[in-house]
């Protein structure tokens, strides 16, 4: 269990890389409204990544036996997806709707991000491709593999852990860059905030090679298995 719990805060931290529109408009609510008012906004995402985080994981041990013996094929096709969403990030200048200081309170702040944030529904094959992936250094034990198929209980435990590390993730991060952002705000602009979506892309495209790369050197390193 605690290795689904790391593999939820690994997972959680990848989504709550600030490449998007969403964590643009999270960053200027930040530094036109305040500290407390962008971390907020944050967390209406993060929330929805935790939701999707537990649909993601049913799906993937529904199709768990395939998973494992395609995986390397999956790693190739979620290696070449994250390449892509990498060069588009880096290429494609994010923008946010303008904000302009409203009196709006914290509940306000959280669900208006957390309906815009359910629109996003390719968080859940980031999610899997974590996931996926992570299996290198975060394996999970035999013993939970086989009886999480059987066990209804042990499904919703497991759902639950891997959810609750990636909300756990994804808060983190979003705390430490909100509490950046405010103290260093008059350092910061937009073209700063493009720049980090930028190195963010950056981040995510190597991500995706070494995926990649990894992957087509499993396939040929068990190419007689796999044939």
């Amino acid at each position: 269990m605690f290795t689904l719990f790391l593999k939820g805060i690994v997972t959680g931290l990848v989504l709550s890389l600030p490449f998007g529109p969403i964590g643009i408009y999270c960053m200027e609510k930040t530094l036109v409204e305040g500290e407390k008012e962008g971390y907020i906004s944050a967390l209406g995402m993060v929330t929805v990544d935790l939701i999707y985080g537990i649909i993601a994981f049913l799906f993937i041990n529904i199709l768990r036996e395939d998973i494992e013996k395609y995986g390397p094929f999956l790693t190739s096709g979620i290696g070449v997806f994250l390449i892509v969403v990498g060069v588009k990030k880096f290429f494609k200048n994010p923008t946010a709707a303008k904000i302009e200081k409203k009196e709006r309170n914290l509940f306000q702040n959280y669900i208006t991000t957390f309906l815009v944030s359910m629109v996003n529904i390719t968080s859940i094959l980031v999610i899997i491709g974590v996931y996926t992936i992570s299996d290198r250094w975060l394996k999970v034990s035999e013993i939970w593999k086989i009886t999480l198929p059987t066990e209804l209980e042990t499904k919703i435990l497991s759902a639950c852990f891997f959810a609750t590390g990636i909300f756990i993730g994804g808060a983190t991060l979003w705390f430490i860059t909100t509490y950046i952002l405010y103290h260093w705000k008059k350092k910061i602009n937009t073209g700063t905030l493009v720049k980090i979506t930028k190195i963010a892309g950056v981040v995510i495209l190597i991500f995706g090679i070494v995926t990649l790369i990894t992957a087509i050197k499993h396939c040929i390193d068990n190419f007689g298995v796999l044939g």
